[in-house]
């Protein structure tokens, strides 16, 4: 099975069953609800308000959690994501759920001692700023706010130069002539910076003044009201508290990092209770009953119907969608197809007449990783990692089909390396040369089996590095089949949706062409028979003439069709041209993997003496092919869905669907499960 049918369910059900009834619904997890047009005697309810008010109280718990992570972060393994979640039945749910507003209480003080923590540390940043402001007048003992006696008049700010008690009496004598009697106190000074206090009579304050200002000489923005020295240790003594109240705030958030699996709980309680309240506004109301209505895949109808009719008070009819509706898709595969369904969702969901990708794709996808990256021993290593992950942590939901995904992967790229001989590059036969003398381990391994299991070196069939043509011509062959495939699927499209003569015209000329333009393109990279050379220019010669004839017969004139077919001729040799020749990223990251495993593996062994030889090339090896497969398992990731979405897909697949979303419970960090 593929793609799910799926069928249009409405439920009448007495408003005092209401609640059970979609509690239910919400843990069967099968069916897509749908807003019921307003009909006469019913009205859709309004729960925008309710919403609004439960995900206030999500989003404190989820803020409450981010603080424990922040102050008092849980002990966690590497692995620790890929274990399942604890699991709590319905009736426990329900229980615990009574303890939702005191839950929420220990949420809201664990986000109050992380705002006090924030606010405190802005006010010591505020202090600090006004600390190194007062800093440089501490050996003023007046206040810097002080503006003399009767008699005398005090001037207190800074100068924009470096200055000395005698320099600045200098400077001022010079622009006063003589004539005026003050005195200079350099407080504190920079390079760039001179903090002065000048006092002189009251009579010649205003001749001072502006000598002074002829200096730059400025005011201190903030003038203390008290001498420097008691604003500067009020506010240390007040940054000291503040200090002490972020240490207690931080205590408080660790003694409270006890109750994490509580509001862990509140987190999914809150986020069911939104679901469902949204989910709720989909629904019709009367008086004495309600409307339910939405989407269910057919396999699952008939046994949620029985219960629903076992369970409750209901009345139910099961149809199948009008075909004006938007009907969303629900694919069900095998776990080999299923694991690339994630690939096809980043592209888009089956649109209304589309095929499912997923089955026809998946052994492509494998195929075309496993070629891309091409060493035995990381796909090893993945197998091994990704087999862990599901049979020991038993993972679920996406992550187990990215987890299947890079298992079937791994055994591709382990079978294509094993062919190859690229075990982390050529390890195994450079340490049997550097370390053992076995210049050539592959024949040395023959002469022990007593037949020729290695072709060249240890591949069982050939190392693309010493042969790259022959690794070309077998990309492309396989770029060939897998647009082939994609063609047929576009043929199969065609006829079900009953244009039978478009999947003939369309489909059946490309394929005769191409496959004759291929035999013919063949010979320029490799020997082949005449007889083949012979029969390919005559399968070209057909087909294009066949879709010189066919391409153009929606026009009404002979002008008009020719000229269409020519330019679609012109389309299909130079479309499929381009797409075969994308397929040589295939041998292009293939080499690339190996090529610097290999180089790798040779800076690993630089030193001639054996000793540091053994020692250098560990931490050289383990470093290096991380490294490696880090990069190459990206750049093989990008490219093999590459050649899905653009060579692939644009053969047959037009997307634009709308995934099946049903009305469930959705928790990240508990699996609810049924009672028995």
């Amino acid at each position: 099975m593929a793609r799910v049918k799926m069928k249009y369910l409405e439920i009448a059900a007495p408003v005092e069953e209401s609640k059970d009834i979609f509690d239910y619904l919400q843990l069967s997890n099968c069916i897509e609800l749908e807003k019921i047009d307003g009909q006469e005697g019913l009205h859709l309810l309004s729960t925008d308000r309710t919403v609004s008010s439960i995900e206030k109280y999500g989003d404190t718990a989820g803020k409450a959690l981010q603080v424990l992570d922040r102050y008092a972060p849980e002990k966690s393994g590497l692995l620790s994501t890929l274990k399942p979640l604890p699991e709590m039945t319905v009736s426990e749910f329900i229980e615990k759920s009574d303890e939702a507003d005191e839950i929420l209480g220990v949420c809201y003080d664990i986000c109050d001692c992380e705002r006090r923590i924030s606010e405190s540390k802005a006010s010591i940043a505020r202090n600090e700023a006004a600390l190194d402001a007062v800093k440089p007048w501490l050996a003023l003992d007046v206040p810097m706010k002080y503006q003399g006696t009767e008699s005398t008049a005090a001037y207190i700010g800074t100068l924009p130069d470096a200055y000395t008690a005698q320099a600045l009496t200098d400077a001022l004598s010079e622009k006063l002539e003589g004539e005026d009697r003050f005195e200079c106190e350099i407080v504190s000074g920079t390079e760039n910076k001179s903090c002065i206090f000048v006092l002189c009579h009251r009579e010649c304050s205003e001749n001072v003044l502006s000598a002074l200002r002829s200096l730059g000489f400025s005011y201190p923005s903030d003038p203390t009201k008290h001498p420097p020295r008691v604003r500067f240790e009020r506010l240390s003594k007040e940054n000291e508290k503040l200090k002490t109240l972020i240490e207690e705030s931080k205590e408080e958030i660790k003694k409270l990092s006890s109750n994490r699996q509580d509001i862990e709980f509140a987190s999914d309680y809150f986020t069911i209770r939104r679901d469902k309240y949204k989910a709720l506004g989909n629904i019709a109301a009367g008086d004495r009953f309600v409307i339910i209505s939405g989407y269910v895949p057919e396999d699952r109808a008939r046994n949620l119907s029985d219960e629903l009719d076992r369970k409750f008070t209901v009345a139910m009819t099961v149809t199948d969608p009008d075909g004006t509706k938007d009907v969303p898709v629900y694919l069900k595969n095998k776990p080999i197809a299923a694991a690339v369904e994630p690939i096809t969702d980043m592209y888009s969901a089956p649109g209304k007449d589309d095929l499912d990708p997923n089955p026809i794709m998946a052994a492509f996808y494998y195929i075309f990783f496993g070629l891309m990256l091409s060493d035995a021993g990381y796909g090893l290593l993945m197998a091994i990692g990704c087999g862990i992950a599901k049979f020991r942590f038993k993972v679920t939901g996406k992550l187990k089909k990215t987890v299947d995904m890079y298992f079937w992967c791994g055994l591709a790229t382990l079978f294509w390396g094993t062919l190859f001989g690229s075990w982390f590059g050529d390890i195994f036969e450079l340490v049997a040369d550097q370390f053992f003398h076995i210049p050539d381990l592959g024949a040395h391994l023959n002469s022990l089996m007593g037949f020729n299991l290695f072709k060249d070196g240890i591949a069982l069939w050939f190392q693309p590095v010493n042969d790259p043509m022959k690794l070309m011509i077998y990309s492309f062959l396989f770029g060939i089949i897998h647009l082939f495939v994609g063609l047929g699927a576009c043929f199969v499209k065609m006829w079900r949706q009953g244009n039978k003569t478009g999947a003939v015209f369309d489909v059946i000329p490309v394929y005769i062409f191409v496959l004759g333009i291929a035999s013919i393109g063949a010979g320029v990279l490799m020997e082949v028979p005449p007889m083949i050379k012979e029969a390919g220019k005559w399968c070209a010669v057909a087909g294009a003439v066949m879709i010189i004839l066919t391409a153009g017969r929606d026009s009404k004139n002979i002008v008009g069709k020719l000229g269409l077919g020519l330019y679609g001729l012109y389309n299909t040799a130079s479309g499929w041209l381009s797409d075969i020749l994308s397929y040589s990223r295939l041998l292009a990251l293939g080499l690339c993997t190996g090529v610097i495993a290999s180089v790798v593996n040779t800076l690993g062994t630089m030193p001639q003496n054996l000793v540091m030889k053994a020692i250098m090339l560990v931490p050289v090896f383990i470093f290096g092919h991380t490294v490696n497969m880090a990069i190459n398992l990206i750049g093989t990731y990008v490219h093999t869905n590459r050649l899905q979405y653009v060579e692939f897909f644009s053969k047959f697949y037009e997307g634009g669907g709308r995934s099946f979303t049903p009305l469930k419970n959705n928790t990240k960090y508990i699996h609810i499960k049924e009672d028995k």
